[in-house]
């Protein structure tokens, strides 16, 4: 069983995405990282749940989480000329990755 889904969608140079959260064990938060390939650009994280917020990696700890029914909704903007992203969606407990979820993106097509 799958305790994260990742979902995305692009418009223009911004990246919408979903995170499920499908556990409702023990871990700590959900951190959220973009990989620009190619190194030419980066990715910022504009947007968390309705929130404006300029991150370049994101952690939501599991209370907030809870809150906003199991669900994370993000927007990042690519910065620079960037072709391609990978999106990780990690699952956090004391520190340490126990799940994770990844999605790449083709921003050319």
């Amino acid at each position: 069983m799958e305790y994260l889904e990742l979902s995305t969608t692009i418009q223009g140079n911004s990246i919408e995405g979903v995170v499920k959260v499908k556990y409702n064990g023990r871990y700590d938060g959900i951190q959220v990282n973009a990989h620009v390939y190619d190194a030419k650009g980066i990715a910022r994280f504009t947007e968390v749940n309705g929130k404006n917020t300029s991150l370049y990696r994101l952690f939501i700890p599991k209370e907030e989480i809870v809150k906003s029914n199991n669900e994370i909704i993000f927007k990042a903007v690519v910065e620079g000329n960037a072709e391609r992203v990978r999106l990780r969606a990690s699952m956090i407990q004391e520190h340490k990755e126990i799940a994770y979820h990844e999605s790449r993106v083709d921003l050319l097509l």
